[in-house]
């Protein structure tokens, strides 16, 4: 399960924006004119924008949900009275299950096998609902039309409150338990930003402001992801070594860091598999990434992690490292296979330094902290040696 703080961390950034927008619509009659009728231009920019950003970093499923929203748009500024209310509709029931579909779809590219169905299942949904708006078909919305709650919701129907109430539930869920916090929190903010601006769509520019609203939580989403890719290690989910140097460029005079290697890494693939090794590459890395003392954890690279203590003396960083070692030396590792499985433990040996003057620069501090891990190491593993 996910810790609050982490979950409240990211959803800060989606639900500001969502609140900011929130307070312009109630309070529009003191704010320019102008500046709203300049709101539908710049939904377009930024969703112009955010197709060209996505199209570059090969991020589609920001092209999958920009897209239908800006369809939605056009359709509300040139359909007639009737067609606008049957696309508000299927809209309101469809757009909230299209946006789980893509969050739960991993990232393939466009043009692969998964791409091309991703793209005829849009193109699909696309044509039946512009079917059903060009040729109402009034027993299928009467229909779809049915009563579920005892009071009204209007100028939603009640199954679109049963669909906002279904996927909220579920991005609710997979914001608590997923380790993909970042695209869960942002899409269970757009789907709430989404409905407020249906129900209020009666309020002067509430529509066009949430609209606008989900593309720019939208694109800051994108910059953050491209972020993480550039920063962030995949497997583990700790900063990568780029963010490591990064990091130490900041630093001050006063600091100390821990090398850390898994004991025997090699051999353990070479028994159990590769799969297997990333399982423990994650599990040390969950450990590490709980590092007291302001202490914070990188992987390196390989099986090699790196904790890193700002203004913090090698005495410190010492006890938080053979901390940390012990608590993963004393956690269970259970392998499994077809018919049985094993329960087996993992050691780290770690190399503790703290910047001196005679270190010329950052990568001199690792090289000392490399050399220790290696004494470590030499004085036989699953242990922690002080340069």
């Amino acid at each position: 399960m996910n810790s609050l703080k982490s979950v409240a961390i990211n959803i800060s950034i989606p639900f500001f924006i969502f609140s900011v927008f929130t307070l312009i619509t109630f309070y529009e009659a003191k704010i320019p004119k102008i500046i709203f009728s300049l709101v539908p231009y710049l939904f377009y920019a930024i969703s112009a924008l955010i197709v060209w950003v996505s199209w570059h970093f090969n991020r589609n499923r920001f092209i999958f949900i920009i897209i239908p929203l800006l369809l939605i748009s056009l359709g509300f500024e040139y359909l007639s009275a009737s067609k606008k209310t049957d696309l508000f509709f299927y809209a309101s029931v469809l757009y909230p299950l299209h946006l789980l579909l893509f969050l739960s779809l991993r990232e393939r590219g466009l043009f692969s096998i998964w791409g091309i169905l991703k793209i005829l299942f849009f193109l699909l949904e696309i044509g039946v609902v512009s079917y059903f708006i060009a040729y109402p078909n009034s027993e299928l919305i009467a229909l779809l039309k049915i009563k579920l709650f005892a009071i009204s919701f209007y100028p939603l129907q009640d199954l679109s409150v049963g669909v906002a109430i279904f996927v909220l539930f579920i991005m609710g869920i997979l914001l608590m338990f997923s380790r993909y916090l970042l695209y869960n929190g942002s899409f269970l903010v757009i789907v709430i930003t989404f409905y407020a601006g249906f129900y209020f769509i009666k309020m002067p520019h509430a529509n066009e402001l949430s609209m606008l609203a989900i593309g720019i939580i939208i694109f800051i989403l994108l910059i953050r992801e491209s972020y993480r890719l550039a920063f962030y290690d995949e497997l583990t989910s700790l900063p990568g070594r780029r963010a490591l140097v990064e990091d130490m460029a900041k630093l001050g005079i006063r600091y100390s860091l821990s090398m850390i290697d898994i004991d025997h890494f090699k051999k353990f693939n070479d028994t159990y598999g590769h799969d297997t090794g990333d399982e423990v590459l994650k599990m040390v890395a969950s450990k590490l990434a709980n590092v007291g003392g302001g202490g914070k954890a990188y992987r390196y690279g390989g099986e090699e992690f790196v904790l890193l203590f700002p203004s913090k003396d090698v005495d410190e960083s010492f006890m938080q490292t053979d901390t940390l070692r012990d608590t993963i030396a004393k956690s269970p590792f259970i392998v499994r296979n077809k018919n049985s499985s094993k329960t087996i433990y993992i050691n780290i040996s770690a190399g503790v330094v703290q910047k001196s003057s005679k270190d010329k620069d950052s990568f001199a501090v690792m090289k000392r902290a490399d050399n220790a891990l290696y004494k470590a190491k030499k004085a036989g593993r699953n242990q922690v040696i002080k340069a």
